[in-house]
């Protein structure tokens, strides 16, 4: 199964809480401007969706899957994957990308606690 991440829709009340929609539930969609820009609609039997974009939406949603972490605003990283943290410079390294995601100096203890629970349950 494909997943897209979307908003629901009442009307023109759009949800400011991204969830999962899965794609075979799809009847239909088509564009409509929303707010000054062009966003596709999804009709399902459950309702209107609209395809989010919102980032904040969308990191607080994948940071629910176990693995992923918010770590600074607008940052997520999945620490399933192969990284290095750097606690001292607030940053963690993704290997396979090269590139840096800073840990938020409130965040380092959540980030701490997190990697020990993790390493437990692996």
């Amino acid at each position: 199964m494909k997943y897209i991440i979307v908003v629901s829709r009442e009307g023109k009340n759009i949800s400011d809480k991204a969830e999962w929609l899965n794609c075979e539930d799809i009847i239909g969609s088509m564009p409509e401007r929303i707010k000054g820009e062009i966003r596709t609609v999804y009709y399902t039997e459950r309702g209107q969706f609209v395809h989010c974009t919102t980032n904040d939406q969308i990191i607080d949603l994948i940071s629910k899957e176990h693995g992923f972490m918010v770590t600074d605003r607008g940052r997520m990283v999945n620490f399933k994957k192969e990284v290095v943290v750097d606690f001292d410079n607030r940053d963690i390294f993704l290997v396979k990308c090269k590139e840096y995601i800073t840990i938020a100096r409130s965040k380092i203890n959540c980030v701490k606690e997190y990697l020990k629970k993790m390493s437990y349950h692996n």
